[in-house]
């Protein structure tokens, strides 16, 4: 592959490889190495696209699968949970809940959520590209979308009550003196 054509790739998608890599790695540096990695695998490769979509599912897919390969070697098992700390104080600094939620999904609702509807691809396309059938995308997505508007409830239900209570009056403190006299 010709470098111009993959730094042209890299700057056009970088993005939608970095999110695939942040759904299953949790973390920044490891999600960057993974880009690093699909990246890596584009220039070792001597392929041709004519057709950039093509190359941007190729990328998503090799992304997903080196994410997954580095997931199941035995010493990312054995890390503390420091990751997962920084992960949630990442998480603290983001405004999208919507994103946040779809990170928490499970893994096998995860990717698919985010091809739809943050990548625009049909579920016929996800389905090549994960290697599962059609009427498989399709029952995730509606599994996964129960399961974001049932915790989507459950929050505005919290912050409904927890306004509520921000709301009632308290005693005065003036009163609180006179009734101690």
């Amino acid at each position: 592959m010709q470098m111009e054509q993959a730094e042209r790739l890299y700057h056009k998608y970088f993005a939608a490889v970095y999110s695939v890599c942040f759904l299953y790695m949790k973390n920044q540096a490891d999600a960057c190495d993974m880009v690093q990695e699909t990246f890596l695998r584009l220039l070792q490769r001597n392929f041709t696209w004519q057709d950039e979509e093509k190359a941007k599912a190729w990328l998503i897919v090799t992304a997903s699968n080196c994410c997954k390969s580095q997931l199941r070697k035995s010493w990312r098992k054995k890390q503390v949970a420091f990751d997962a700390a920084l992960h949630d104080k990442g998480k603290e600094e983001s405004d999208n809940l919507l994103l946040r939620m779809v990170e928490e999904l499970e893994e096998k609702y995860r990717l698919p959520v985010y091809l739809h509807y943050f990548e625009g691809y049909r579920g016929a396309e996800i389905a090549r590209m994960l290697h599962v059938n059609d009427s498989t995308v399709r029952s995730r997505l509606a599994k996964a979308r129960k399961i974001l508007r049932l915790a989507l409830e459950a929050d505005e239900r919290t912050e409904r009550k927890k306004k509520e209570q921000d709301e009632e009056p308290g005693e005065c403190p003036e009163e609180n003196m006179r009734k101690a006299w």
